[in-house]
């Protein structure tokens, strides 16, 4: 019996301590794209930025300080790794291209990753795309009760949930799940 309370102990020690030393989470949805692109699916991966949107990937490097950021991550695709290369210029850190930026099955193990990998001290910047941010912040631990504020474009059951515009920056605080407010949770409009 005294075996299985320390495990369990430890376990919940364990999960406390990952919980609280996370850093704090940074989410920014590419940049404006090129309006006039190939209609193949296959290349929409290729997607570039329009001049708005390199206009609007310079002004991301004014959003942060060099020390503050230990890390940035982003999708796979053009538009995302372009948004993401003149912060990381400016920054001297590489980008990481992750599949949490582009599949909601990714997110709760590359948020595992993130508690083990950076401190609480530490602040990491993804970049991802309109129909994964919700999913990024939901796992968050992010309330429905904050959806309008962190404008979230509610979806019918069968749709996914969105995001509007390119010039919000999400904070994310804390992890967990589920929140019971919206404290951890903040919306800057650059």
């Amino acid at each position: 019996m005294k075996t299985y309370r320390h495990q369990f102990f430890f376990i919940i020690t364990f999960f406390a301590v990952t919980a609280s030393a996370q850093p704090t989470i940074y989410i920014v949805r590419h940049a404006e794209k090129l309006a006039a692109w190939l209609e193949d699916d296959a290349m929409d991966s290729f997607h570039p930025l329009s001049t708005e949107g390199i206009g609007r990937a310079q002004k991301l490097t004014e959003q942060f300080k060099p020390e503050a950021i230990a890390a940035i991550f982003s999708s796979r695709t053009t538009r995302a790794l372009h948004t993401a290369l003149p912060l990381s210029q400016k920054l001297n850190l590489p980008v990481e291209a992750v599949e949490a930026c582009m599949d909601t099955n990714a997110i709760t193990a590359f948020y595992k990753n993130l508690a083990q990998r950076f401190g609480p001290d530490k602040s990491v910047v993804l970049v991802s795309h309109s129909n994964i941010i919700p999913y990024l912040l939901l796992k968050a631990g992010l309330p429905q009760s904050c959806f309008k504020e962190m404008r979230l474009k509610p979806a019918a059951p069968t749709e996914w949930l969105l995001i509007e515009g390119y010039d919000n920056i999400w904070q994310v605080k804390k992890l967990a799940s589920p929140q019971k407010n919206c404290n951890d949770f903040l919306r800057k409009i650059f």
